[in-house]
């Protein structure tokens, strides 16, 4: 998958995550054979689309509301009712809300999302915070999605996250540019976001476990 270049080169996110592609990887190989596993998952990432729409609706309340910002986040909205609509389709069944039922990791996803918002805010400013938590999520989602999108090809479930791909790769373009060539700053706020995830990935580790080599 081929990702806006200049964000990814700055960020130092690709070197800063080659670690995990591996572990990803074979977690999400294993997932995508436990169907109801999978789809407590795809609930999961549904929920933090939601949150993502959420976020900038929330922020963007007592502003000027452009074309471009309406735009984000109807797309965002659509990116968790798309993973909504998998995680049924592959559940055999209703996931109405996100509970602790029919979403993995509930409570760990949302305090990943909420600290990283939090965390973000006060090193940029709360006035601030949109662009760049929207830029550093954007280059978490291209990551975690373009080596989901490889498992799902190799595996015997019709889903594709390409075009949900060019989107966040295009929204990943739109806030570089929002928030500027700040390598120093962008470095900072990857490994915050980088130290999150690996918290929250933990915890999906634990409550999917991999299958035990022989």
């Amino acid at each position: 998958m081929k990702h806006s270049g200049e964000p990814w080169t700055m960020s130092g996110m690709k070197d800063l995550n080659a670690p995990h592609e591996a572990p990803v990887r074979d977690f999400l190989q294993n997932l995508t054979t436990a169907p109801r596993e999978h789809a407590r998952f795809m609930n999961m990432l549904s929920m933090l689309e939601h949150m993502g729409s959420r976020k900038i609706m929330l922020s963007q309340m007592d502003k000027v509301l452009t074309e471009d910002i309406l735009k984000h986040l109807a797309e965002e909205a659509r990116h968790a009712y798309f993973f909504k609509r998998q995680a049924e389709r592959v559940a055999g069944h209703a996931l109405d809300g996100y509970n602790e039922e029919n979403t993995m990791s509930r409570v760990p996803a949302l305090m990943y999302f909420g600290r990283m918002d939090a965390g973000i805010a006060k090193i940029v400013g709360p006035d601030n915070a949109y662009p760049w938590v929207s830029l550093i999520i954007e280059l978490r989602a291209c990551w975690l999605y373009a080596i989901y999108q490889e498992v799902l090809e190799g595996s015997n479930l019709h889903i594709s996250l390409k075009s949900l791909l060019a989107e966040e790769d295009m929204h990943l373009a739109e806030m570089f540019e929002m928030c500027g060539a700040d390598e120093q700053r962008i470095q900072t706020l990857c490994r915050l976001e980088t130290g999150l995830f690996e918290k929250l990935w933990t915890n999906l580790c634990a409550t999917f476990s991999l299958p035990q080599a022989a």
